[in-house]
C-alpha cells in the first residue's frame, strides 16, 4: 500500500450502487472467409493441430489414469490429473491471438494451456533462440533425454518435443519435468515461452493475471 493512499472510512462504507456498462453475450457469429483472411491458411492448419494435440495428450493421460497403461506401456499415475478435454479451441485460440512475450495464467486445467502456448512460441521464435532456451533450461538436462530418440526434423520439432516431454514429465511428478517434477498438474509451467504457473484454486489466476498485464503496461 502507498503511504498516501488516504482512505476514509466514512466514504469507502457510504452506501451507493456500482454501475457497469451492458456486457453482450454470445455475440460471435461464424465467418470462415473472414478468420482465414486473417490468419491464413498455415496458421488455421497449426489451430487444427494444436487442438489435436491437446485432445491426444488429454485422452492419454485419461488412458493411463483409468487403466495404467497407455499403448502398451504401463505406467501408474498416482497423482491427480484434471483435464481439459473439450476445451481445446478456447486454449489454442487464446495462444493464436498472443506472442511469445505475452504469459498465460492458468486454472486447475491447463494442460492444454500450456501445450498451446509453447507451441505458438515454437512457431515464432527463430531456431536459434528456440535451440539457445532448450541448451539453458536446467542445464540442458531435459534436452539430453530426448535428444538420442529425435532423428531427423527441424529445430522447431525437436523443440515440440521438448514441451511435449517436459509437460508430460512434470504432470507425473518426475525430475526431468518442467518444475523438476514439484509442480504436478495444476502447477506446471513453462516461464521461457509465456506459460506461467497455473492454479489449483478455481479462478485463482484472475487476480494475478491482471497484475501481471498492469506490470506490463506500466513498464
Amino acid at each position: 500500500m502507498p503511504k498516501a493512499q488516504i482512505i476514509n472510512p466514512t466514504e469507502v462504507r457510504a452506501k451507493g450502487k456500482l454501475v457497469i456498462p451492458a456486457i453482450p453475450l454470445n455475440t460471435y457469429r461464424s465467418a470462415p472467409d473472414k478468420e482465414l483472411k486473417t490468419w491464413g491458411v498455415d496458421n488455421l492448419r497449426y489451430v487444427q493441430a494444436d487442438m489435436t494435440l491437446v485432445r491426444e495428450f488429454e485422452t492419454m493421460l485419461h488412458i493411463f489414469k483409468t487403466t495404467e497403461a497407455f499403448r502398451g506401456v504401463k505406467y501408474q499415475h498416482a497423482g491427480p490429473a484434471h483435464l481439459s478435454i473439450g476445451q481445446e479451441s478456447t486454449v489454442v485460440g487464446q495462444a493464436l491471438a498472443l506472442n511469445v512475450e505475452d504469459y498465460v495464467f492458468g486454472s486447475h486445467r491447463s494442460h492444454g494451456e500450456i501445450l498451446a502456448k509453447c507451441m505458438r512460441a515454437v512457431r515464432e521464435l527463430p531456431a536459434v533462440e528456440l535451440q539457445k532456451i532448450m541448451e539453458d533450461y536446467m542445464g540442458g538436462s531435459i534436452l539430453r533425454i530426448i535428444e538420442p530418440h529425435f532423428s531427423g526434423g527441424s529445430i522447431a520439432d525437436l523443440a515440440q518435443a521438448f514441451v511435449i516431454y517436459g509437460t508430460l514429465s512434470e504432470i507425473f511428478g518426475r525430475a526431468p519435468g518442467f518444475n523438476k517434477g514439484m509442480g504436478g498438474s495444476m502447477h506446471a509451467f513453462f516461464a521461457p515461452f509465456g506459460s506461467m504457473p497455473n492454479n489449483a484454486i478455481v479462478g485463482g489466476s484472475a487476480d494475478i493475471a491482471t497484475g501481471a498485464a498492469l506490470f506490463k503496461r506500466v513498464n
